[in-house]
């Protein structure tokens, strides 16, 4: 049964659960969404499955966790760099190149991430684990977007259109890196900055 969580976490209980999210990725990137069952994950880290049911309601909040672990752990990669530009060119610049970065060396991690968003099945009212993020995406660049246009640097258009065909086009990069794992993410970075760089400018 899992413990009720009614306080802080200490540090050996965070400790562990980062070592089941870790176990989690591990086992959903070699052996997929199918593969993942608590006792494989469980057996990866040399316990039982009762310790993970300690942390864990379930499977679905274990990977829920990973999803938002992965999405927390890109933001503070991307945020600082982001805010630290000087202009909404650098800043749409710095987003792209950023992410692709942060995709390129957690591979392990973003195939894992697009495992759980693959075979996860809905829940009936509950949202699909990346649907929050994506909003949460979306409307971050719509906003550096029109902050673009309202500085003169960018043209006319659909801020909300052009952030959900961005955005698109790098979440798009976990599947791709699913199929190929060695996929150059840095090539790929450089000409969708190309790319929206010739669409956005005024």
């Amino acid at each position: 049964m899992a413990r009720a969580v009614t306080g802080q976490r200490s540090f050996i209980e965070q400790a562990r659960r980062e070592q089941i999210v870790g176990a989690a990725i591990d086992v959903l990137y070699e052996g997929g969404f199918a593969a993942a069952s608590l006792g494989a994950i469980a057996e990866r880290i040399g316990v039982s499955k009762g310790v993970i049911s300690y942390h864990f309601t379930g499977k679905t909040e274990l990977l829920r966790e990973v999803i938002a672990h992965v999405l927390a752990e890109a933001s503070e990669y991307m945020t600082p760099r982001i805010t630290a530009a000087g202009s909404s060119l650098e800043a749409l610049r710095i987003y792209v190149t950023s992410n692709l970065e942060y995709i390129g060396t957690h591979r392990r991690k973003i195939i894992a991430f697009t495992e759980i968003l693959n075979g996860m099945a809905p829940a009936g009212a509950e949202p699909a684990p990346y649907d929050e993020g994506r909003a949460q995406a979306v409307a971050g660049l719509r906003h550096l977007l029109e902050a673009g246009q309202a500085a003169g640097e960018f043209g006319g258009f659909s801020a909300y259109v052009v952030a959900v065909s961005l955005r698109a086009s790098i979440d798009v990069l976990s599947t791709l890196l699913r199929a190929d794992p060695e996929l150059d993410t840095g090539a790929y970075g450089a000409e969708l900055l190309r790319l929206y760089e010739k669409a956005v400018r005024a």
